[in-house]
């Protein structure tokens, strides 16, 4: 026969485990996220310098190329390389299927819309995007402002009437992961 006391103080303790387990797991998340700001913000600083490819940390697989800001907004973000999703978890990326951040044609950059692009839904015509290489200061006007469906509409790098174009999920404060629906910002280089 099951001791009533003996059961409920298992399932107490079992409980207990289980909710210190799912504590450390997420405070494990946050303090690597919280270090990986620092260590690419040093991997930038170190590109700055030496214009080599510096990854934060050795087993990355995206590095720091540019840092980004729209001071109307306050954002303020390095540009990681790639889009994938493992570099956007750590900041905006940049498209490999764009044109690179110093040669000519269209730029893409993409980042989350809950973290390093939230504020883009602040954004404006006519606001100022500087961004910086380590060989180059570029400053671009937005132009365009605009939602699109995913499904329906493509990046045409080779027809389009932009320089920039900074991408992240629509709508921004939704609940719901997967959705089709991306904030486009559309600018040109001054």
């Amino acid at each position: 026969m099951i001791n009533p006391k003996r059961f409920i103080l298992t399932v107490m303790l079992v409980s207990a485990s289980m909710g210190l387990w799912h504590l450390a797991s997420a405070s494990w998340i946050v303090s690597k996220a919280y270090a990986a700001t620092f260590l690419i913000k040093d991997a930038w600083q170190e590109t700055l310098v030496n214009k080599d490819v510096n990854k934060p940390w050795s087993w990355a697989d995206t590095w720091p190329v540019a840092e980004l800001a729209i001071p109307s907004v306050g954002l303020s973000e390095i540009v990681l390389s790639g889009d994938s999703g493992s570099s956007l978890a750590f900041g905006p990326g940049l498209s490999h299927a764009g044109a690179a951040l110093d040669d000519a044609g269209v730029t893409l950059i993409s980042g989350h819309r809950d973290t390093h692009f939230n504020k883009l839904q602040d954004i404006n015509i006519n606001d100022a995007i500087f961004i910086k290489t380590p060989d180059t200061s570029r400053q671009y006007k937005v132009k365009d402002i605009g939602v699109v469906d995913s499904k329906t509409f493509t990046i045409d790098t080779d027809n389009m009437n932009y320089d920039l174009v900074l991408s992240t999920c629509y709508p921004f404060n939704s609940i719901t992961v997967g959705g089709t629906e991306r904030f486009i910002v559309g600018a040109v280089e001054l």
